[in-house]
């Protein structure tokens, strides 16, 4: 077969393959939102760290970051980007105080917190020595969406691989969570009164996914979002 043929061979069946998908509908079926284990201990160490700067207590902040570490939670740092749209919400009100969700500024909080107890400062730093879990976890954005705004993110998911996606907010409004893939479909939703958000799906191709985070309150939000 000459490289020419072998080239039209190729790009039928690329465009065989893409329309066979576009036929196939969505591109991933929702789950019941059954969410794994390693999920939860996510989703706790989110309230740990809401609890612990609403507290101003060092010892909520530090086992938040334990659970990431012995979860192997890694900060994603490429092939994701954000998208931001949306109308500016103008509002007299204001934040009751920051929450972050980046280990460092978490247990550098901590250890202004702990106010010299030497049993936490000693904590901390065993904290901040300590090895992460298995490399292949769960990884992690942590950003800030706008009041009125909808962040976007887009993931590639791998077929036929069980995926899910959790969203934390820093609790001052509602955060709306929302999938979609390449071709526009919603795959799943968790629309509650919450910013505590959780979306789970099984793609049926290796594909992109459009992550879309809508802020429906009057404040800003800082939040974390992570995914498998």
């Amino acid at each position: 077969m000459s490289i020419k043929n072998l080239f039209l061979g190729a790009a039928m069946l690329f465009s065989a393959t893409a329309f066979a998908q576009q036929q196939q509908g969505p591109a991933a079926d929702a789950t019941d939102n059954t969410v794994p284990q390693q999920a939860q201990l996510v989703t706790m160490a989110s309230d740990l760290v809401r609890y612990g700067y609403a507290q101003k207590a060092a010892l909520p902040l530090i086992q938040a970051v334990q659970i990431y570490k012995s979860l192997g939670v890694t900060d994603a740092t490429t092939g994701e980007t954000k998208a931001q749209a949306g109308s500016a919400v103008t509002s007299s009100l204001t934040k009751g105080g920051e929450v972050s969700f980046d280990e460092a500024k978490i247990l550098a909080d901590a250890t202004t917190f702990a106010d010299g107890d030497k049993t936490l400062l000693a904590l901390i730093k065993d904290t901040q020595k300590a090895s992460r879990g298995v490399t292949t976890g769960p990884v992690r954005r942590t950003d800030r969406v706008l009041a009125g705004y909808t962040d976007t993110w887009h993931f590639t998911f791998r077929g036929g691989e069980y995926a899910y996606v959790i969203v934390s907010g820093d609790g001052d409004t509602d955060l709306d969570l929302y999938i979609y893939d390449e071709n526009g479909n919603l795959i799943d939703s968790d629309t509650d009164y919450t910013d505590d958000c959780v979306c789970s799906f099984t793609p049926r191709w290796t594909g992109t996914f459009y992550i879309k985070i809508k802020n429906r309150g009057r404040v800003y939000n800082n939040y974390v979002l992570v995914t498998n």
